[in-house]
């Protein structure tokens, strides 16, 4: 009895004196091909052991092939279970995509992915230091004397050019403006002629839940953005913006909804703030609730250039409300007022995208004939609009800067337009190359972007990534799932679709 009570104490001392795994940043990396990447582990005080076959609290590592390294602690005799998974994407240098590819000469030296829609034939070798794939859609063919020598890399698989595949989500609809994912792992979407739904992410069959009968429809106003309560379970409101016509002109206004699940539909609507200038054109408008539970409104500057730089006016804003409508008292006192009103920041002129992220505020607004802008929200910040587009770089636009302290963009398009809009931000681990980056859509250029931000999201770093040019036609808004794909939705009039890009890293 009495080694039988020794040997569950020991089992039960062995529970309890488990060592715990440590933890490994960062989470996840993209590095091209030939570069190195520092993993750090911490929460171990023993001898940490990498799944790369190094030791020690922080290594570099180079790998050839997007690769999964893990680590573990061992304290005296006993050995953690593995750490968290740290996928370090490796990227590779594509060809063109063309029809077919016949490879004859020597790889050395490069990580290379050969892309085809039929097919690749390699006769050739792959030295030691390359790292090479073949990716055809129909057949790889690897002929007689074809050598992947030791040490190096080499994948042949079939599948489409691209590694981030698309599959047509949802079509038939009718201009959508606003999607976003929801918490019911549903996709959220507005559609300019008064639609709200719920779209399957699986199925892309869509649900209608509301058409609001007063929207106006012209030109560019309709039923453009919308928010979810970001505590949805207990609080399922639904925020929409649209455009109404009301004595002879249109105006803009912000409308609460509670969302019933029992039959899907949206009632009890709120009217939380109206009467702002609309147009046919400039009208924003995106929503976005912070943490602090503060809604944010872009709006246009309805054509009317005295509006943006009107501290009275609340066209060509950004505005802060609290959920009910009231004004925060923390809101800014702008020059020729006595007390906070909705204000946040003046001088824009069609901001049409809105993201929070790195516990900043991003906005992308529209340019005349010039200056896309991508800005960084302050509180009470002058940007600028109409004296200024884009930087302060023209004499004129110099002292208008100076004189009105006006915060100059993180990015603009230079002189051309772009048509910015949708905006979003990723940040997460199953795709790696665009972690820390904005993703934006555009309507003119018909193309998607990415940016990659500085590490403390104050800046952007070079010029975006392009992706999908003139492949869908004109881009208005994005959404990403938990599971790191991407959806986006076109603007083009009839047909219009949403597309679902799945990210692969191979």
């Amino acid at each position: 009895m009495k080694n039988l009570f020794i040997f569950f104490f020991f089992i039960a001392f062995k529970a309890f004196s488990q060592v715990s795994p440590p933890s490994i940043l960062p989470t996840s990396a993209f590095i091209n091909y030939g570069g190195s990447v520092s993993l750090t582990a911490s929460g171990c005080a023993g001898t940490i052991s990498w799944s790369s076959g190094q030791t020690g609290s922080t290594i570099s590592v180079t790998p050839k092939q997007s690769t999964k390294i893990s680590a573990t602690c061992t304290v005296g005799l006993e050995t953690s279970a593995l750490s968290n998974l740290v996928l370090i994407q490796v990227g590779l240098t594509s060809s063109p995509c063309v029809s077919n590819h016949t490879v004859s000469m020597p790889i050395s030296g490069v990580g290379y992915r050969y892309e085809a829609t039929n097919s690749i034939i390699g006769n050739s070798s792959v030295e030691s230091d390359a790292s090479l794939q073949f990716k055809a859609q129909n057949f790889v063919q690897l002929n007689a004397g074809f050598q992947a020598k030791n040490g190096s890399v080499f994948k042949a698989f079939t599948g489409k050019c691209n590694e981030l595949q698309t599959r047509e989500l949802t079509t038939g609809l009718s201009l959508p403006w606003e999607i976003l994912w929801g918490p019911d792992n549903f996709i959220w979407m507005t559609e300019k002629g008064g639609k709200v739904s719920r779209v399957n992410p699986t199925t892309g069959a869509t649900q209608l839940l509301l058409t609001i009968n007063d929207v106006h429809v012209s030109g560019e106003s309709g039923l453009l953005g919308m928010v979810l309560h970001p505590d949805f379970n207990n609080f399922p409101q639904v925020f929409v913006v649209y455009t109404y016509f009301e004595n002879s002109s249109i105006k803009e206004k912000v409308v609460r909804y509670d969302y019933n699940s029992g039959n899907n539909t949206l009632i009890n609507p709120v009217i939380l703030l109206q009467n702002i200038q609309g147009n046919t054109t400039h009208d924003g408008s995106r929503l976005v609730i912070m943490p602090d539970l503060k809604l944010f409104i872009t709006t246009g500057d309805a054509q009317n250039l005295s509006a943006p730089q009107s501290t009275t006016h609340l066209a060509g804003k950004i505005l802060r409300l609290n959920l009910d409508g009231s004004i925060p008292s923390d809101n800014p006192i702008l020059a020729g007022n006595t007390q906070p009103n909705e204000i946040w920041s003046i001088g824009h002129r069609n901001p049409q995208g809105m993201v929070f992220a790195n516990n900043k505020l991003y906005v992308t607004s529209h340019g005349s004939n010039i200056e896309d802008e991508i800005n960084l929200i302050q509180k009470s910040g002058n940007y600028g609009w109409p004296n200024v587009e884009g930087p302060c770089n023209l004499p004129a636009e110099i002292t208008f800067c100076n004189a009105n302290s006006v915060i100059e963009p993180i990015f603009s398009s230079g002189n051309s337009t772009w048509a910015f809009c949708g905006l979003d931000y990723y940040n997460n681990d199953n795709y790696p190359r665009w972690k820390h980056h904005l993703l934006m859509v555009s309507l003119k250029n018909q193309t998607f972007y990415t940016f990659k931000l500085s590490e403390n999201g104050n800046t952007i770093i070079g010029q975006p990534t392009q992706y999908f040019v003139n492949q869908f036609g004109r881009l208005r808004d994005i959404a990403i799932s938990p599971d790191g794909k991407v959806y986006i939705c076109t603007s083009n009039g009839s047909n219009d679709k949403i597309i679902e890009i799945t990210p692969v890293v191979d």
